[in-house]
């Protein structure tokens, strides 16, 4: 027993350097536990109970509450008996920050690989439920090449992804000796000539024969599974069966009646259309849509019988069981952002604010309702929703209404979290920068953009200008430091919580622009923000979102005709 009557049980094994982590925080800390020492090749009950998800050691139960990782179970360890030996991670928050970054780097980049084909360092970044994927897995298995699966989380793309596949950032990428490839068809091949002398070869050795061959895996790509989702898009289900039908025919030419379109043994084609049969099972049980019917493609039928009796298939399918359940969650996350609630903008079109608002809600791809406001005679339901300011913009969702536009914005990618980019890094420490330039450009660039509008004289209009261009040069710098990662955006590689505040107002930016007659966002002086610019203006959510320079004009024109009028009278 260990602080004050705690139960401390670790499930371990002892050539386990996770589990060595865990043991070495029990020993510094003097906590007493229980050492149960698994079988993984046959797992306990307790294990696969206490670890559903991955099954694996170490595991910490406390007083009957399991724990998995062995980073969040030292972390765990260090904060229940914070007062019990010395402590393992920083106070300090980003000297802890510092901390984890390195703790993930010793796991993701220091540990040993696994070797493949005489010293080749073979390396996949996928996901499990990835058709794609299951191609490169696939034929790996067939050859019976030994390598390092990475799993990617494709709403917060690793560095090593985004760097490796710039282009589309997308799985499968293989990494061969430490050079990334990618495109599924791709690396098969690469893996299939690379390894010519390892297992059977997938790809046809006489020429024409590879070029009908990459024909079908083009028609199976581009013809039949086009659409994200059969049991979606059923408007699409005539073309699809009609590309079946095809299949068919094609079947039989190929295959010259042997099992498979390789024949005797399963190919490209059959890597291509079998890697798809997850998908096709798992659409037939939610939708009862067949695809191969025995009845009218009773070739295809038996040939995805006998695929998926394939040792290598059975190797690198997603599990049926888990497939079905990952398919019902995106189609609830979907239906979720589709009919969560009603959400509503009252805003006024020439706000900055407002824009920052409309730009996330564009970005995430979320509909709805705008409702314009009259500043002069203000409705009640604007009063209703913000007492406190009165002030635009306000969302309403679901009834219950959220103030402030960076405030909005935050909640929207919170409350949201399943459509769209994120626009806030999930990493604690870029967040907090992230969050500290939105807050500058309220506080410096907004304020004295807003003073030199509001100027009347010309000296007062020249010293809130050089403001500005002081705050725009100092944004400048922040950019350089995203630049210099290779990035496009604020955001990164997509645009994020800084591109949005800022965001907000290029359209005044550029209306200013053309009523005094200066370039703020000077390629010569600030080439960076202009190029910025550029790129944010050319975003669909922005061309949606910002209004006309012409409008903002008039409107600007008709404020201070307004203004001058009153002042008279």
């Amino acid at each position: 027993m260990a602080g004050g009557g705690d139960e401390l049980k670790l499930l371990a094994t002892w050539f386990s350097p996770f589990a060595s982590r865990v043991k070495f925080v029990f020993h510094l800390k003097g906590l007493s536990y229980e050492n149960i020492e698994e079988d993984l090749k046959n797992k306990s009950e307790l294990l696969l109970k206490s670890n559903p998800v991955i099954k694996k050691v170490p595991v910490l139960l406390h007083n009957g509450k399991p724990l998995c990782e062995s980073m969040v179970i030292v972390e765990y360890l260090d904060e229940t008996f914070a007062g019990v030996g010395p402590s393992v991670v920083p106070a300090d928050p980003y000297e802890r920050a510092v901390a984890r970054f390195w703790v993930s780097y010793i796991d993701n980049k220091v540990q040993t690989f696994k070797m493949a084909g005489g010293g080749d360092e073979l390396k996949l970044l996928g996901t499990w439920f990835s058709p794609f994927v299951s191609r490169v897995k696939f034929v790996f298995h067939l050859k019976g090449l030994s390598y390092e699966n990475i799993e990617e989380d494709l709403k917060n793309k690793s560095e090593l992804l985004l760097k490796s596949n710039p282009a589309i950032k997308k799985v499968p990428v293989l990494f061969h000796n430490g050079k990334p490839l990618c495109e599924s068809m791709i690396i098969v091949e690469y893996i299939d000539e690379i390894f010519a002398g390892v297992g059977p070869s997938v790809v046809p050795a006489d020429a024409y024969e590879r070029a009908i061959a990459r024909f079908w895996v083009s028609y199976i790509d581009n013809k039949v599974f086009r659409s994200k989702s059969m049991e979606e898009k059923a408007e699409g289900l005539k073309q699809i069966f009609v590309a079946v039908m095809v299949l068919e025919e094609a079947f039989k030419e190929c295959s010259k009646g042997k099992p498979f379109f390789g024949g005797d043994n399963a190919g490209v084609v059959d890597i291509a259309l079998g890697s798809q049969l997850g998908w096709v099972r798992a659409s037939q049980a939610l939708s009862g849509i067949k695809l191969f019917d025995p009845a009218k493609t009773p070739l295809l039928a038996a040939w995805a019988e006998r695929f998926l009796a394939l040792d290598a298939a059975k190797a690198s399918m997603p599990e049926f069981g888990r497939l079905i359940e990952y398919a019902k969650m995106r189609q609830a996350d979907k239906m979720a952002v589709r009919d969560n609630h009603e959400l509503k903008l009252l805003g006024t079109w020439p706000s900055p604010f407002v824009v920052r608002v409309r730009l996330a809600l564009g970005l995430k791809g979320l509909s709805y309702e705008y409702v314009e406001q009259d500043i002069r005679d203000k409705s009640e339901l604007l009063v209703v929703s913000n007492p406190v300011h009165k002030k635009v913009p306000v969302l309403i969702h679901g009834g219950k209404p959220v103030c402030e536009s960076q405030i909005i914005v935050q909640y929207i990618d919170e409350a949201f979290l399943g459509a769209g980019a994120s626009l806030l890094p999930s990493d604690p420490h870029e967040r907090a920068v992230a969050r500290f330039w939105a807050a500058y450009i309220d506080d410096e660039f907004a304020t004295k953009f807003r003073a030199m509008g509001e100027a009347k004289e010309e000296e007062e209009k020249g010293e809130a200008a050089a403001q500005v261009f002081a705050a725009l040069e100092t944004l400048e710098e922040a950019m350089k430091a995203c630049c210099s990662k290779g990035k496009v955006f604020f955001g990164g590689d997509s645009a994020g919580y800084v591109d949005v505040a800022l965001g907000g107002f290029l359209g005044w930016i550029k209306a200013a622009e053309a009523l005094a007659g200066v370039a703020f966002l000077d390629g010569a002086r600030t080439p960076l923000l202009a190029a910025w610019a550029v790129r944010f203006s050319s975003l669909e959510a922005a061309k949606e979102a910002i209004p006309s320079v012409e409008r903002l004009r008039e409107f600007h024109v008709a404020m201070h005709a307004a203004a001058a009028t009153v002042a008279g009278n």
